[in-house]
């Protein structure tokens, strides 16, 4: 089953994902310049980051905005880890690993919190990343940034890069969807639904707050650790703490609680207004517009419209079946 619309078996739907990734890496580079490639690539990136945010807040219902210190510790920790002579995936684990822990570290102290009050805390948390990812020049090279960072060797070759996203976003989608139909992700909608409830029929609460928040920013780290091997530099503007604030709308107008809505979430917030760039000084007008319309008229998101107008199809696909067995027995 799947958290979007529980009709698919995992097997079908991990063939349904395998089968679209390899069908965008053979096509999109044949149809999008170099340009809009490398705008896939981030929208990749930014979906990674979504997915991450779509477990506190879209599961759990945990107000975090956090998820740009986490993107930029996954960052700068790899970046730092093989500056220290560690090979790339020895560095992608221990920045994701960083990233988890300094999400725990989070996690803890705001266990009582929740609502506009834990907003407050995480951007503040935000803000304080930021600062020190400016000012600790020692460490960070300050406002300058790290460049030259050598990765795998793929900075800049957006093609194969884009392979690389793919993969990792397609077993990051799937897994979110495994753990959200099994029984921790059970433990979590019964949090974001009614924490006394839960609380009364044996979850743990503190337990599940803090994985939360260890889950999703370890998917933070690993959108740091893609955006150093697509961009081979970092700087601290790129984890910025106004940046939480699209990655909310991202979620948001694709849809809270559901994969899918991570996915469309990021496509329409990174990639149409690209598209939109012809109409000049207007063109983010109209996209704010079309943001708000979706807001406005659809408040499950995008998620919501695709799988409604799917379950229209397969309701109406079973009423054609029935009236024709009815049809064939009043003919015998």
């Amino acid at each position: 089953m799947t958290a979007d619309g529980n009709t698919l078996t995992m097997r079908t739907l991990a063939l349904l994902v395998i089968g679209a990734a390899i069908l965008c890496g053979l096509l999109l580079p044949q149809f999008l310049s170099v340009y809009y490639l490398q705008v896939a690539d981030v929208t990749l990136i930014n979906i990674l980051l979504v997915l991450g945010l779509n477990f506190i807040l879209g599961f759990g219902g945990q107000m975090s905005l956090a998820q740009c210190a986490f993107f930029g510790i996954g960052a700068y920790g790899f970046t730092l880890l093989q500056a220290a002579g560690m090979p790339v995936p020895v560095a992608a684990i221990g920045a994701i690993a960083i990233s988890a822990a300094v999400g725990m570290a989070l996690g803890w102290p705001t266990l009582r919190l929740k609502g506009h009050y834990l907003a407050l805390c995480t951007l503040a948390f935000a803000l304080i990343v930021e600062r020190l990812l400016v000012n600790w020049e020692g460490l960070t090279n300050g406002a300058n940034g790290i460049t030259a960072i050598p990765g795998i060797g793929l900075a800049g070759e957006n093609d194969k890069m884009l392979w690389v996203l793919l993969a990792i976003v397609a077993c990051a989608y799937l897994l979110q969807v495994w753990i959200a139909n099994g029984p921790l992700g059970l433990r979590i909608r019964a949090l974001r639904d009614d924490a006394l409830a839960a609380q009364a029929i044996g979850v743990d609460i503190s337990r599940l707050k803090i994985m939360l928040f260890v889950i999703s920013a370890a998917y933070g780290g690993l959108a740091g650790i893609c955006y150093v091997l697509l961009r081979g530099y970092i700087s601290p503007d790129v984890f910025s703490w106004q940046s939480t604030f699209s990655y909310l709308a991202m979620a948001v107008v694709g849809g809270l609680g559901s994969p899918l809505g991570a996915v469309l979430g990021a496509i329409l917030y990174t990639f149409v207004p690209e598209l939109l760039r012809f109409m000049q000084e207007y063109y983010f007008a109209v996209f704010g517009v079309m943001v708000i319309l979706v807001i406005t008229f659809f408040p499950a998101g995008l998620s919501g419209l695709v799988l409604s107008a799917f379950h229209s199809l397969r309701r109406r696909e079973k009423s054609y079946a029935r009236s024709d067995v009815t049809h064939h027995e009043r003919a015998a």
